[in-house]
């Protein structure tokens, strides 16, 4: 009985199977066993070969793994489309979603076969163009589907593309541009301190570690953009020992390596300095941050010119996202900015009836439309527009996803290439103003979007398409971007090029205005956050002003503060500008006020007011005194406000001034409220509060003088006119004689007498 329903079982599986079937059948599954898709994805596709087809009998080599129940049996089939390659982008995104399109035919390439013990069965065949019916070049479907063999259900499929393009036939051909950032968040508050100690395992086998060998691996063809920041970082940490949050740590050698080893991997390359820390342009300007704005663009370039050992400019500019608004876009051209890197999706061709081309015929349907060119005029409020580079978002996420998943990064790869193919291939339908299927005219060999000279002879304009990954901050697989950089260098219809040399064609696609949407507003940093940075920037400023010799102390501080990979981290962020307020207003504390209490007596006076400079060099500064007890004590100045000319006052010495006041109702206890100013009016610190004691008894001190005076006065005169009288009246003597009685002869001395 056993046997017989064995029989049956095989027997229904070889009838399901069509005819035309290639592989080799097996023994059918026992049974009553059902096929079950395992947890993890049961088909794994780790191999199609050759990524691009150029010969129509070369095999197409397909291999991968089937995961599910041991000894379950399975099929694994090919589908695709007899003689119908895609005729647009749009139609290839509808079959990656099952949206609309589907594949015409199937064949199955390895029959019913039983998984192993371990739930394993790696798979193996070949397939040829002929087979698949690829007449043409173009861009084709190509699905690898995995089936239970007993009950015909689907249990994974994997969707693909196979590039035709073959050889001995005219290819039309477009540029592709890759731009690719080394950029970090900031590690340093203050430039003395260091947040955290993560950089270090960054940059020996983390996500920097990973970005150098990037660079190391991939050609000439791609745009890096730096951030100078990282760089500055790294240098520091290689440099001496460093404070990392209070606790001193020796310098870090595998840091200057690194910058060394980038230093080497970036010669003859295409290399653009972001602004320094990679800042969040579009928040800055809507916080009334431009003036930080315009000195991250001059600092980056300065800055990574001088790490780097060459001239790196700064005139493009990647903002956060790939998006930006008229505002930003207005204060990067007054910066000095000449193109910006937007998400294609930020400057979209205009919909259908929104407006017609520049011949006067309508906009196509955007499902009919091809892929415009990479690089558009931004018209600003500067002299000249700036250029709008595009990058395509599919490519884009292609270029920056994640691949670790196994298979991930082939078929990546696979559909990478096919989709810059379709853009070549959409070419000729643009040139001629069809909106057939370009992929059919393919072989036509038109070369671009181009308008017709004298004679009605095209001439044609390569179009130029951009990819660049999605975030500044994407942690690249060496193997698969190299790779992936190598299959397009080598593709017949791609040509690489920098991003510094593509310029807006002269005939261009209309497009909408810049898209920036209330959510693009909402990933900014945030407007409280941005209020603490602005007030950071002004006691930064007056630090800076203070000195003779004008210093920028905490200029690339703030800088970082205003980074975009904040963005979503503000308890990170507010940690930083914490740090940072702390060593502004430490360095401010060394040149203060001494508050020690003064005083004052009669109804007008002076009190000195002293100014102690403990920096290492000289300040010029402005000392403003203000009465904070007017009913007691008043200045004696216009407007009760006494201010000093710039005074400079040396390093490591003192400065005492006298202010002139004026006591009220008799005094008492009041206070003054001293305010440094720099040169320029800024504040410089807060006010200060001395205390004064006043009096008013100064009349009544010079009468108690007075008197006393007159007292002594007449004492005087008193002891005078006694001695005077003396003189006048001598003593008598009872004999006539004249003198005192000491005197006369015979007299007998007092103490010579004695008693009775």
């Amino acid at each position: 009985m056993i046997r017989k329903a064995a029989l049956l079982t095989l027997l229904t599986a070889l009838l399901a199977s069509p005819a035309g079937m290639a592989g080799t059948a097996v023994a059918a599954p026992p049974p009553g066993r059902v096929v079950t898709a395992a947890p993890a994805d049961p088909l794994q596709v780790s191999e199609i070969t050759p990524e691009v087809v150029r010969v129509a009998t070369d095999p197409i080599t397909v291999a991968g793994t089937v995961s599910g129940t041991p000894g379950s049996f399975v099929r694994v089939a090919v589908r695709y489309s007899r003689g119908r390659p895609f005729a647009s982008r749009a139609e290839m995104a509808a079959y990656l979603s099952e949206q609309g399109y589907g594949t015409t035919n199937w064949s199955t390439r390895i029959q019913a076969t039983a998984l192993d013990q371990s739930g394993k069965l790696p798979f193996r065949f070949t397939v040829t163009p002929a087979e698949l019916g690829m007449p043409r070049p173009g861009v084709y479907p190509f699905e690898i589907e995995l089936t239970d063999a007993g009950t015909g259900q689907r249990l994974g499929i994997e969707r693909t593309f196979l590039t035709y393009a073959p050889k001995g036939e005219q290819i039309p051909k477009i540029k592709l541009a890759v731009a690719l950032p080394i950029v970090d968040r900031p590690h340093r508050a203050d430039d003395a301190t260091f947040m955290d100690d993560d950089l270090p395992a960054s940059l020996a086998s983390g996500r920097l570690a990973s970005l150098l060998q990037t660079a190391q691996d991939t050609g000439d063809g791609v745009t890096w953009f730096v951030d100078p920041a990282l760089l500055d970082d790294v240098r520091v940490l290689s440099s001496g020992p460093r404070n990392v949050r209070g606790t001193r740590k020796d310098a870090d050698q595998a840091a200057g390596q690194w910058l060394n080893g980038l230093r080497s991997a970036l010669t003859d390359k295409t290399v653009l300095s972001t602004p320094y820390a990679d800042p969040d342009m579009a928040a800055l300007v809507h916080h009334g941050l431009d003036k930080q704005a315009a000195a991250s663009v001059q600092r980056g370039a300065a800055l990574a010119s001088e790490l780097l050992g060459r001239e790196i400019p700064g005139t493009t500019t990647w903002p956060a996202g790939g998006k930006i608004d008229r505002d930003a876009v207005d204060e990067l051209a007054m910066s000095g900015v000449t193109s910006v890197l937007l998400s294609g999706d930020a400057l979209p061709p205009r919909q259908a009836g929104q407006d017609t081309t520049q011949t006067g015929q309508p906009v196509p349907p955007l499902a009919q439309q091809t892929t415009p060119d990479g690089a558009a005029r931004l018209d600003t409020i500067a002299d000249n527009p700036l250029t709008a580079l595009l990058a395509d978002p599919t490519l884009s996420q292609l270029l920056g996803g994640n691949v670790s998943a196994p298979g991930a990064a082939m078929l990546a790869r696979q559909r990478f290439l096919a989709e810059t193919a379709m853009i070549a291939f959409e070419q000729p339908a643009q040139q001629n103003g069809q909106n057939g299927q370009p992929g059919q005219q393919g072989q036509t060999g038109g070369t671009g979007q181009g308008d017709t000279g004298q004679g009605g002879t095209a001439k044609a304009a390569t179009r130029t398409v951009i990819a660049a990954p999605q975030s500044h901050l994407w942690t690249p697989d060496p193997a698969f971007v190299s790779g992936l950089l190598q299959a397009a260098s080598s593709a017949p219809w791609l040509s690489m090029t920098s991003l510094d040399s593509i310029k807006p064609g002269r005939i261009q696609v209309p497009r909408a205005d810049l898209t920036y949407t209330e959510h693009d507003r909402q990933a900014e940093l945030s407007r409280s956050y941005l209020a603490t940075v602005r007030k950071l920037e002004r006691k930064a400023d007056a630090v800076a002003t203070v000195t003779e010799e004008h210093t920028d102390v905490f200029h690339t501080a703030i800088l970082r503060l205003s980074s975009a990979s904040w963005r979503g981290d503000g308890k990170r962020a507010m940690a930083f500008a914490g740090q940072v307020q702390k060593a502004i207003d430490a360095r401010i504390d060394d040149v203060s006020v001494l508050d020690t209490p003064r005083a004052v007596a009669g109804s007008n006076g002076q009190v000195p007011v002293s100014v102690a400079n403990n920096l290492d060099k000289d300040i010029q500064i402005k000392i403003r005194v203000t009465s904070a007890s007017k009913s007691r004590l008043a200045i004696d100045a216009p407007g009760g406000v006494y201010m000093t000319p710039t005074t400079t006052i040396l390093a490591g010495r003192s400065q005492l001034v006298n202010v002139p006041v004026i006591v009220r109702n008799e005094g008492g206890d009041a206070s003054i409220s001293v305010q440094l100013l720099t040169d320029g009016d800024e504040k410089y610190g807060s006010a200060v509060r001395v205390v004064v004691r006043a009096t008013g008894y100064t009349g009544i001190a010079l009468v108690i003088v007075g008197a006393a005076v007159v007292i002594m006065l007449a004492a005087v005169v008193m002891r005078v006119l006694r001695r005077r009288s003396r003189k006048a009246f001598p003593f008598d003597g009872s004999g006539g004689e004249d003198g005192p009685p000491g005197d006369r002869q015979g007299a007998v001395p007092a103490e010579r007498t004695q008693s009775p």
